[in-house]
């Protein structure tokens, strides 16, 4: 059970842990877009994030130009993790929501897949631990759009979506 919970505990701190850097420099305007200080709180952290066991009540996220982030994570005691790694972007596409694979390194190392939009000051985000695989979960996918991490072969929905405001 203890495995589990780990287990739980990494898929969970992944949908938060998210670093910035471009497979090319065609994506250097995306990367500008992702760059900053972001904040998610309130109805803006994913459900499965802000329930139990979890109890997320506050995101905060700075994504630097070099391509690595800075995550903190705050729950209903006011107990903080901060999670660290890099991202690498997937194509732009023509509805805006692109591909993300995140590594990150602190305070676990595990990989994570999955999609990202930025509109304006808004960011919409969703990944799922990718490695080591969580049995049975499956990524978003640019085509599914947000929503469409499954667990076999059942769409989870808004469970795992991430929201944040840019902060200026």
């Amino acid at each position: 059970m203890k495995k589990n919970m780990i287990t739980l505990a990494a898929l969970a701190l992944m949908l938060i842990g998210f670093g910035c850097s471009s497979s090319s420099s065609d994506d250097d305007a995306q990367v500008e877009l992702i760059v900053g200080s972001w904040t998610s709180q309130g109805e803006d952290v994913a459900p499965g994030l802000a329930g139990a066991p979890f109890n997320t009540v506050r995101i905060d996220a700075v994504f630097n130009e070099n391509g690595t982030y800075n995550v903190v994570s705050i729950d209903a005691n006011d107990a903080q993790v901060t999670f660290t790694g890099t991202y690498e972007l997937g194509p732009e596409t023509p509805s805006g929501i692109r591909q993300i694979i995140l590594s990150q390194s602190e305070p676990v190392a595990v990989t994570s897949t999955g999609i990202f939009q930025v509109d304006g000051n808004r960011m919409t985000y969703e990944v799922i631990q990718t490695t080591p695989a969580i049995e049975n979960f499956n990524p978003p996918t640019v085509e599914g759009g947000f929503g469409s991490t499954s667990f076999g072969t059942v769409a989870l929905g808004p469970t795992w979506i991430q929201r944040y405001s840019r902060n200026n």
